[in-house]
Formats: C-alpha cells, structure tokens, sequence
C-alpha cells in the first residue's frame, strides 16, 4: 500500500469538500435559482457568474431554441446550479419568426 508523501494533499482534499457541498445540486428545473425578469426584482447584492444568450457562436450554424418557457426556464436552472449561481437576472424569451420556438437570454448570478 503506497503512503502519502506529504499531509498538505491529504489536507487540501479535505478543504475542497466543503466547496462542493455548497452548490445546489444540478436537476430537472432547480427550484434553488430564481429567476428575475429584470435586475429591480432580484437581490441588490450579486456577482455575475455567466451571461447566457442565444447569440452565440453556435447561433452562425442555426438557432436553437425551446418549446416553451417553462423549458427554457428549467435549462436555465439548471445551467445556473451546475455553474455555482443561484439566481438569473434579465431573463427574457422571444418568439423566433416563422417558428414556435422560443430565443432566450439571460445573466446567471450568485447573490451575496
């Protein structure tokens, strides 16, 4: 059975766990992230983690898009908590021409 060399790795295992326990585990539409339409509703204190927007590089190739709302709300949920944030501000959908789906933006935070 091989040893550990040093207690620092030993040490710097145990002071990563925490780290992971306080994200809020990724599922189907996390109810732990909340959505805000506009920043004026959310909390005042937060550090933006990520902007999502349907504008991205993919976007040269085709748009994607959702099927409803709901949807996009859920995936934004989920995005968010696998990303370590908490909340999505500036969340906004737009109807797509000549399609049922649906574009959707917004800016994934963590509130302090």
């Amino acid at each position: 059975m091989a040893r550990l060399k040093s207690p620092v790795f030993l040490l710097a295992i145990l002071a990563l766990l925490p780290a992971c326990a306080t994200r809020a585990p990724a599922g189907p539409g996390n109810p732990e992230v909340t959505i805000h339409e506009s920043v004026t509703s959310a909390p005042p204190r937060h550090e933006i983690v990520k902007r999502l927007w349907a504008a991205s590089a993919s976007s040269a190739f085709g748009t994607w898009g959702y099927a409803s709302r709901e949807d996009a709300m859920a995936d934004f949920r989920d995005q968010a908590a696998s990303l370590g944030g908490n909340g999505v501000i500036n969340f906004g959908c737009y109807r797509l021409v000549d399609s049922e789906r649906l574009v959707c933006n917004g800016t994934i935070v963590r509130f302090l």
